[in-house]
């Protein structure tokens, strides 16, 4: 399997892939002053690092100079030999985003009842990686028509096709024309 990782800049007019290697960056630092240094001043840019079938990561540098950072999987990402730039972002497990379900007193009783003849009925489906943690800042595009929740639902709906949340997110925030086109 392999990683695409590409530096996409916007300066106002839309994005535009830039000719910088990720690989070249030692930690977030790095990273982010080689974003800084292609977007301009008043630009903004993002990162996007993918491991085909595994899980991606997302370094977004906002025109205020805040930094963003998403991984899908933290655990994947640990493993991988971009590591040491998202070292301060592998323990960020999720917290605030994490949705407690609603409470409906009373209905488990009904429930468990019909979950009891529904599980004879059930084929059990394999699901891809299922204790996979995602962590960083999922508001990474909340601005941009990406809120928090979608994103985590995009990543654990669709786990082992990262390319296809990263398209999701492209597709919102105006980036996904550029991205495809450097594949």
């Amino acid at each position: 399997m392999s990683y695409f990782t590409e530096i996409l800049a916007d300066s106002g007019d839309g994005f535009r892939a830039l000719d910088v290697d990720v690989r070249d960056a030692n930690d977030l630092d790095d990273l982010v002053d080689m974003m800084r240094s292609a977007a301009g001043d008043d630009g903004e840019a993002v990162a996007v690092i993918e491991h085909e079938d595994e899980w991606f990561g997302l370094v977004r540098l906002c025109r205020n100079n805040e930094v963003k950072v998403f991984l899908s999987d933290l655990a994947a990402a640990e493993a991988s030999p971009f590591a040491e730039i998202f070292a301060d972002f592998l323990d960020s497990r999720p917290d605030a985003y994490d949705a407690e379900p609603e409470e409906d007193f009373g209905a488990e009783e009904d429930e468990a009842a019909v979950d009891e003849e529904d599980d004879e009925d059930e084929v059990e489906m394999l699901e891809f990686d299922a204790d996979a943690e995602w962590g960083g800042d999922a508001d990474i595009y909340s601005d941009c028509g990406v809120p928090a929740a979608t994103l985590i639902d995009q990543v654990e709906s669709y786990r082992s096709d990262p390319a296809r949340v990263v398209a999701h997110v492209g597709e919102t925030v105006g980036f996904a024309d550029q991205l495809e086109a450097a594949r």
